[in-house]
């Protein structure tokens, strides 16, 4: 849990509304989790093998709103 003004909570929310506006992306990402999800049961692996697609939309969802 985030408080309201945390830079976080701005991240998280141009995430999800960037997943919302961008189908292409949105299924990436899912089809990213599903096959990471089977690999392993270590979650840091797990969460660092997300980083790249993460990163990348990021990137551009930033990029977008300036």
């Amino acid at each position: 849990m985030f408080s309201p003004n945390c830079p976080e909570t701005t991240r998280h929310t141009v995430f999800r509304d960037w997943l919302r506006a961008h189908p292409e992306d949105r299924d990436r990402y899912a089809e990213t989790k599903r096959r990471l999800a089977g690999g392993t049961d270590d979650i840091r692996a797990y969460t660092d093998a997300k980083n790249d697609v993460i990163d990348d939309i990021y990137r551009r969802a930033f990029a977008a709103g300036d």
